[in-house]
């Protein structure tokens, strides 16, 4: 079934029966994101149009523009959604263990790394960068490191090691937000330039990270 006929069939089951049920409209709104994301990652902000993401979702413009006023309204909340999707573009590994302090950053970092060089986050942080001065909202909302879960879990990590004494980590929320960005943050903005590591380089910088950040919390 094409975009348009899927778009007419939705259209006259809503009609025949009122208003959508919060099972349709959830299942909607869950097209029109899937559809924006990957049409903004295929094309760029610019040259996509809500007529496109409307096609794509199966549904109407009408009907978009009922949830998502502007394209600008769109974008700032696929954006948001995406990156804070724990399966796109890849699925979270499970918890590492956190006995193992070194083992645990090292996985954590290794996730980080890998979610921020995957191709399609590389080509949305590209798309965000382009149009942070016209949003000037748009890191806060969408990059803010407040609710990172990767972030709770290294603090969660340092809180514990730090409590046997074999670690100091007076301010674990900055300390976090500090590993985080030595694990992933260089290589990200890099690799929105175009510059991205390869697989031997991509060990060596999570050896040096994990190393330069333990040595940082060991007691003097």
């Amino acid at each position: 079934m094409t975009p348009r006929s899927r778009a007419g069939s939705a259209e006259s089951e809503r009609n025949r029966g009122g208003r959508p049920t919060a099972a349709q409209a959830g299942e909607l709104d869950r097209r029109i994101r899937h559809a924006a994301l990957d049409t903004l990652l295929e094309h760029g902000y610019e040259a996509t149009s809500m007529k496109a993401i409307a096609d794509a979702a199966g549904t109407t413009k009408p009907t978009l523009y009922t949830r998502f006023p502007t394209k600008e309204a769109l974008f700032l909340e696929v954006l948001g959604w995406a990156i804070g999707r724990p399966d796109w573009p890849v699925p979270e590994p499970p918890e590492p263990d956190p006995a193992d302090l070194e083992g645990a950053l090292t996985a954590i970092a290794h996730a980080a790394l890998t979610r921020t060089l995957h191709p399609d986050m590389i080509r949305l942080e590209q798309i965000a960068i382009g149009h942070a001065a016209a949003y000037p909202d748009l890191a806060k909302s969408t990059y803010g490191t407040g609710t990172w879960p990767r972030k709770r879990l290294v603090v969660e990590l340092l809180t514990r090691h730090a409590r046997t004494g074999a670690i100091v980590a007076d301010d674990p929320g900055r300390l976090a937000e500090l590993f985080l960005g030595l694990a992933s943050g260089v290589a990200g903005r890099l690799a929105s330039f175009g510059i991205v590591l390869d697989a031997d380089e991509r060990d060596r910088h999570l050896n040096a990270a994990v190393q330069l950040f333990l040595r940082s919390l060991r007691p003097d």
